[in-house]
């Protein structure tokens, strides 16, 4: 709260006309304060006697302004004469401007709103509907409201309590639809020398500035601290601690080349490619508009209107005007999220989305991510590497699971090619040299997401394909973006219409929100499955810091060393001993009990098993007289391969969703299930 005073107070000395003031509610500031020997004004620098100050007193409140049972006091600093006011939220209230002055209630409920999609009007036109009162100009408690959370403490750390402030997988995409109006032709040159970087700190500062400076300005005056967008002072959000520096990229500037190297172009293709599957869903007579506008022959069909029109595209003021029409002024906010669904850096374009701004923000994270899953997953490898070509941060083999060799493509196309990335599960021992600190690994590749992964015409992206690594298969949902905006686009009827600063800000603000709901989820579902305490390490990962034992069980009977020797899949031999503890042990008891709990939630989860998640429900068949789930019997199978595996044997095992397919009515051959490899042996 201290803090938040001297911020307030420093901003009202930049105000000239206004009289700010204290809001309390009635009765709270009627007596002076003792400061030996005499009594000082609550509201000045005034000091006398008891009686002298409060004859003065009188005078404050004779100017103070009511609103039912609050008033507000106007106060002048004793040293410099300026008056100001700071937040009395002990007594639950806001003032925005000394005259809109909303609860704490209000603000939250308003917050809740808008995590709901919601907008701050509608809101307010429900209170008013309900309450049968009519309020003051929403516009007005829209910026008491963002006055609020500028002033309210977040943290803002954009990260996930299960892969911590280092992600080694990251997906990322753009919401396009999420843009606010901007003229793109007033936004001036960059200066010769700037080569990119922007002070994060001291940009978002700004935005905050000019949300709290709109309670010190009268309606009519321009905002001192406004913030325009600007190629040389605007910044992505990146968590302070997943940030290498507070000077990150921000270099959209470099989209404004005339000249375009190889990597640029390959940018205005991908863009232009989007552009043209937006373009399609356009009406004719809006097509033909457009064309028109664009000084291109507006005949013919729809088709011919299109291939016109992408042609005249590859100039670059052809380009910027349709995007305008078809995109909105700025280009989107590109987000890199964790496979957990938590936005660990969102970037809002001022132009059109490119491989550029997800190089920007990567390469201003600390630590670059092992794994890299993005729609143009190519285009993202070649201007990144061209970037950096001393260190080339995609490699080996630029981004691609294997060495595009003809055979390695091939099998990638057959589906046969399996390429384990082991240190996505357990680090590498000894690390890489300046490997990533949670795999220990220096290896960096960018995948396609599943839904874009056919769409590329280049063969060798054949090994960029999510289902050739088994670690990630079945676990990474690369579509947990698209899920994001789903939501977010339930937004857009108010985000769209606010100012950019207001946009910028509110959107990080929703986004922050996002991350600490399923951070918290997160954590409670720790905490239940593990009966225990939960912290965040060094690396923001949760771990478990104490085990609720009950009193019966002995200490020696704790799971440790021991247990974790006797259940390695490399000391595990085909005898009895092998299989069992041989020894009472409570805590497995309890966990066995816990697992087949049929009281508790079917869905949640127990174990990640390399590629395979398990609930409840898939463990509640096992050990009991009825049919096995399959995916505890393929967990259970891929051990037994393992230890096959340790005794210097091969053994393969059919997926066991598949033999039920051998019976009627499918009746599929069994042999078409083996590895092609194995056919010639049966020949």
């Amino acid at each position: 709260m201290s803090e938040e005073r001297d911020f307030v107070g420093k901003m009202a000395a930049r105000s000239e006309t206004t009289l700010h003031s204290t809001v309390c509610k009635e009765g709270i500031l009627k007596n002076p304060i003792f400061v030996a020997p005499n009594y000082k004004c609550q509201f000045c620098s005034k000091v006398g006697e008891y009686a002298y100050v409060v004859a003065h007193m009188q005078t404050h409140e004779k100017t103070a302004v009511k609103h039912g049972d609050v008033t507000t006091y106007c106060k002048r600093c004793g040293l410099c004469g300026h008056f100001y006011r700071y937040q009395e939220w002990a007594e639950g209230l806001h003032n925005f401007d000394d005259h809109t002055i909303l609860t704490l209630h209000l603000c939250t409920f308003l917050r809740q709103s808008v995590q709901n999609h919601t907008a701050v009007g509608r809101a307010l036109d429900i209170l008013e509907q309900t309450n049968q009162k009519k309020y003051l100009n929403h516009d007005s408690i829209l910026h008491g409201y963002l006055h609020f959370e500028a002033l309210t403490e977040h943290n803002y750390n954009f990260s996930c309590v299960h892969c911590g402030i280092h992600p080694p997988v990251v997906i990322m995409d753009l919401h396009k639809k999420g843009v606010f109006s901007m003229p793109v032709s007033d936004i001036e040159d960059p200066p010769p020398q700037f080569e990119g970087h922007v002070d994060i700190e001291e940009f978002w500062q700004s935005v905050d500035q000019e949300i709290v400076c709109r309670g010190f300005l009268q309606s009519n005056r321009e905002n001192p601290c406004k913030v325009s967008p600007s190629y040389v002072k605007w910044a992505p959000w990146i968590g302070p601690l997943t940030r290498a520096s507070k000077k990150v990229l921000n270099t959209e500037y470099a989209k404004l080349t005339a000249k375009k190297s190889v990597v640029e172009q390959a940018d205005i293709d991908i863009s232009e490619e989007r552009l043209s599957s937006e373009l399609m869903n356009l009406k004719v007579d809006a097509l033909r508009k457009l064309v028109k506008e664009c000084g291109v022959d507006s005949k013919g069909s729809k088709m011919d209107l299109l291939l016109r029109l992408r042609e005249e595209m590859k100039t670059r003021s052809t380009y910027d005007k349709v995007f305008q029409k078809v995109w909105g002024a700025s280009g989107g906010w590109a987000v890199i999220m964790c496979p957990c669904g938590i936005v660990n850096s969102v970037k809002f374009n001022i132009r059109a989305e490119s491989p550029r701004d997800y190089a920007d923000m990567l390469l201003s994270f600390k630590h670059f991510p092992n794994v890299v899953i993005y729609d143009f997953a190519r285009g993202l490898v070649t201007h990144t590497n061209f970037r950096e070509p001393e260190r080339l941060p995609f490699s080996p083999f630029e981004g691609r699971v294997a060495a595009a060799t003809p055979e390695n493509i091939a099998s990638a196309k057959r589906g046969e090619l399996k390429i384990n990335l082991s240190w996505l599960q357990i680090k590498k021992d000894p690390p890489d040299l300046n490997g990533h600190p949670a795999t220990g690994s220096a290896e960096h590749y960018a995948l396609y997401d599943t839904f874009h992964q056919y769409n590329t015409k280049d063969e060798k992206d054949a090994l960029r394909l999510i289902g050739l690594v088994p670690e990630l298969c079945g676990w990474v949902n690369s579509q947990i973006v698209e899920q994001l905006f789903s939501g977010m686009r339930k937004n857009n009827y108010f985000m769209n219409s606010l100012s950019p600063a207001s946009h910028i800000f509110l959107m990080r603000n929703i986004l922050h929100h996002h991350n600490e709901k399923v951070n918290q989820q997160a954590l409670e579902d720790l905490k239940r499955v593990s009966h225990g305490d939960v912290t965040l390490d060094a690396h923001g990962k949760a771990t478990l810091v104490h085990v609720n034992i009950p009193k019966d069980v002995d200490m020696a009977d704790h799971c440790g060393e021991q247990c974790e020797a006797l259940t390695m899949t490399s000391n595990l031999m085909p005898c009895r001993a092998s299989w069992t503890l041989g020894v009472h042990h409570p805590l497995q008891e309890q966990l066995v009990n816990y697992v087949l709990d049929e009281d508790r939630p079917m869905n949640e989860l127990i174990v990640k098993d390399g590629q395979t998640c398990l609930t409840r429900e898939n463990f509640v068949s096992l050990g009991l007289r009825r049919e096995m789930d399959s995916m505890v019997g393929n967990a259970c199978f891929r051990l037994i391969k393992e230890i096959f595996q340790h005794q210097g044997k091969d053994v393969y095992i059919v997926d066991l969703h598949i033999p039920p397919t051998w019976l009627l009515p499918s009746s599929c051959d069994p042999f078409l299930c083996l590895p092609v490899s194995t056919h010639n042996t049966f020949n």
